[in-house]
This record gives C-alpha cells, sequence and structure tokens, in this order.
C-alpha cells in the first residue's frame, strides 16, 4: 500500500485534503506544500520517497561545523560550537533527534592526555547541536564528530593553553576584578593618585618554561582601566605573606616608554615602547634564570638575565597621575 492523497483544488490559494491512506506506521515528518497558485503539490519530507514514510536523518556529510575549524582554548574553560544538520540533499533539518558524539583524537604534535578532555552535545530540538568541550591539560587535540554513526569529512583543532589569574587576595585595593579575575581594572578616586597599585598572579613559577599575555588599551588606558597613569609589568618574587607590603624592590619588570625595575645582579637588556592595544607576551624560564617581555606588533623585546632562584608570581602594576 502506499502513501495516496485525494487532493480537491478549491481554488488557486486553497486545498483541502480529502481523505489519506497508510499503513502500519503513522505520518512521522511528513507534511503537505500547498502553492499560492498553480497545480497543488504534495511533497514528503522522507528518504524513502512517496510510500512507507520515515523520519529524515542528518547527513554527517552534508552537515556543518559553525564557527570555524581552529580554536583556542584556555585550561579549564569549556569552549563551545554549533553543529547544523543537513539531510542527504543538504537541506537544513528543523527538528532534533539525532545522535550526534566528538571523540578526542591527538597527534604527536603538543598532544595531551585525551583523558583530561570532556566533550558533551546538547541537542537544541531545532535542527542544531550544541558541542562543548573543556581540557585540563595543555596542549592541541582534535575533534572527530560522528552524526548517525557517519564521521564528518571536517575535524575542529584545539589549542588548550593555561591562563593565569589574578589573585583576589593580592591586589590593591583600588582594584576591582572581573573576566573570571583576568582583567583588573583601576578605581578612578582622588585618592589613589600617585599610588602603585598591583596585583599577583595566582599561579606559583619555580620550574619549567611559562608564557602568558598582557594586553593594554589605548594610550592613557590600559586593560586596567582607571584614569591617566604608567603601567609595570612583569614577575615579583614572593617573599612576604600580605599584599600590603609589596614593593618595587621584589619586582623584576619593565615600565615601557621607561625603564626596568631589577636588582640582586639581574641584568636587563633592550627596550620597549608602548602602541595602543598593544600586547605584551611574557616568556619566563625558570631553568635558566631568564624573563624576556616582547611587544607583539613592535616585535622590541627587553630579556632579563640571572634571576635569582626563587617562586614568582605574574605581576601587574601602574599608578595614576
Amino acid at each position: 500500500e502506499t502513501l495516496f492523497p485525494l487532493l480537491y483544488a478549491l481554488d488557486s490559494r486553497t486545498a483541502m485534503l480529502l481523505s489519506t491512506h497508510i499503513e502500519e506506521e503513522p505520518l512521522h515528518h511528513a507534511y503537505i506544500l500547498f502553492e499560492a497558485a498553480g497545480d497543488v503539490d504534495l511533497a514528503c519530507k522522507t528518504k524513502e520517497g512517496i510510500g512507507r514514510v520515515a523520519p529524515c536523518q542528518a547527513s554527517a556529510k552534508h552537515s556543518e561545523i559553525i564557527g570555524g575549524m581552529s580554536h583556542t582554548a584556555i585550561k579549564g574553560h569549556p569552549i563551545s560550537m554549533t553543529i547544523r544538520a543537513k539531510d542527504s540533499e543538504g537541506e537544513k533539518l528543523a527538528t532534533g533527534g539525532d545522535v550526534v558524539t566528538a571523540r578526542v583524537r591527538v597527534s604527536s604534535e603538543r598532544g595531551l592526555d585525551p583523558a583530561t578532555v570532556q566533550t558533551s552535545v546538547k541537542d537544541n530540538g531545532d535542527g542544531s547541536y550544541l558541542m562543548s568541550c573543556v581540557s585540563h591539560s595543555e596542549g592541541v587535540f582534535k575533534l572527530e564528530i560522528s552524526i548517525n554513526g557517519q564521521t564528518m569529512d571536517t575535524e575542529v583543532k584545539i589549542s588548550c593553553e593555561a591562563c593565569d589569574q589574578f589573585n583576589p587576595d593580592e591586589r590593591h585595593l583600588s582594584l576591582s576584578l572581573s573576566h573570571n579575575y583576568r582583567k583588573a581594572t583601576l578605581q578612578e578616586d582622588e585618592y589613589y593618585t600617585g599610588v602603585w597599585a598591583s596585583v599577583l598572579g595566582q599561579k606559583g613559577m619555580h620550574h619549567g618554561q611559562h608564557t602568558w599575555k598582557i594586553k593594554i588599551g589605548d594610550v592613557q588606558y590600559n586593560m586596567l582601566g582607571g584614569g591617566k597613569y604608567r603601567d609595570v609589568f612583569g614577575v615579583y618574587s614572593k617573599l612576604v605573606p600580605s599584599h600590603e607590603n609589596l614593593s618595587m624592590s621584589h619586582a623584576y619588570c619593565f615600565q615601557p616608554g621607561d625603564k626596568a625595575w631589577h636588582r640582586d645582579g639581574v641584568h636587563c637588556t633592550g627596550n620597549l615602547s608602548r602602541g595602543a592595544y598593544d600586547m605584551f607576551e611574557h616568556r619566563l624560564d625558570c631553568d635558566n634564570h631568564t624573563l624576556q617581555i616582547i611587544n607583539l606588533r613592535s616585535k622590541e623585546h627587553c630579556t632579563f638575565t640571572n634571576l635569582p632562584d626563587k617562586e614568582y608570581f605574574l605581576f601587574v602594576c601602574m599608578w595614576q597621575t
């Protein structure tokens, strides 16, 4: 038996379904299309064509990943992307119900332990699927996505990096922290004029190599907010338990366009300028006792050598003029 509706055209804008007959299964994902003019058309959204109606399934070959094939993630923080399901004819599906999974693949390039990556897929019910993953280790991995048991032709490459956070217990009272403790803002207050306001990172560094970046704003304002002031960044050797006793005598840092702070036989070579929205990369090598700060725009850099064998913390400081 086949689906064979009898249609009676009342006029060019309306049509009435008089009768229909189908055996065994109810009508799923089938619909009748009525044209505003001309002949009345019958369309059945089914992979089996006219006959027994089956729900449409997403095609891994024709579905797409929205948001790009390469991403940078922060260790311990989730990253998400959307999968748009399409059928074998490339048409977007309007309902969910397909089985979408993600498998972690690791190559030799800065590979990590797949067990440290957690993935999840949420069916939005509208033909789209929200895929999220979070890595608890640094490195590069790929996500192989399958739809209804078939693997998509494209993979998503994710590079996971470590990101330190500012320590709320090691900040000057004039600083407020936001963006998951990665942004510090200097409050505008006459009381704080001329005060060195600093904050440390949460992660202590004693062995190995460490990299982080500090982004500033325009010439007078940077990511640390506030009014006209001078910003300084580098590392701090934490020798005291209270932030109230922080002093530049334990800092190894550079003020762009001005000078470097260092002591204990430490040497600094090179210079740094400061422009609007510049990004400064820090490379701390605890094993070789060096710190290099690079302006990624101008390629200028300064290098501290002969750092003492101590534990260091990310350090940012500014004073409002």
